[in-house]
């Protein structure tokens, strides 16, 4: 049963799941384990899922499949205006591979929505800061297509203050 007040991560097997879609995830729970990144709770998840009325559920089948586990117990919410962003690590200075790939998946989903879910994937999958780079890059041209060469820039600028250490 998930709890609602716990941060909710993805285990091994969500982060295998997501990188070779070998456990064949149905669209909604696949989706919805693309959300869990550590950091977001449960009414996050829920207001940004493409499935809000299944949040629960979906969530329920992945912590009992084993896709994801549970963390720490989640802040209050608190409202945000439109144009906030994802809270910042310290730009530059120490970023692991794995924090720099959680900040751009969920960079890139505020931006995009859903359809960063190819960017995010190949993001996620990159196993050195090469790889990484090179996601980046790819991402910043569906940022560019999909919203405007200005937010594309801003999304660039962005990851270059949160580019994993080498």
């Amino acid at each position: 049963m998930i709890e609602r007040n716990r941060i909710y991560h993805k285990s091994a097997k969500g982060v295998e799941a997501i990188a070779t879609r070998q456990h064949g995830l149905g669209p909604k729970l696949r989706s919805t384990l693309i959300l869990v990144d550590g950091k977001r709770g449960f009414d996050e998840l829920a207001r940004l899922s493409t499935a809000p009325g299944d949040v629960d559920l979906l969530l329920g089948q992945l912590l009992d499949q084993g896709f994801i586990e549970p963390g720490g117990l989640a802040a209050p919410a608190v409202a945000s205006g439109s144009g906030a962003k994802a809270a910042v690590p310290a730009a530059g200075r120490g970023i692991s591979l794995a924090d720099a790939q959680r900040y751009a998946s969920r960079r890139l989903f505020d931006l995009l929505g859903p359809s960063s879910e190819p960017a995010c994937l190949r993001i996620e999958a990159a196993r050195n800061p090469g790889d990484f780079q090179s996601a980046i890059k790819l991402a910043e041209v569906m940022v560019s297509d999909v919203r405007s060469g200005k937010v594309a820039a801003d999304f660039a600028a962005d990851m270059r203050d949160h580019m994993p250490s080498p």
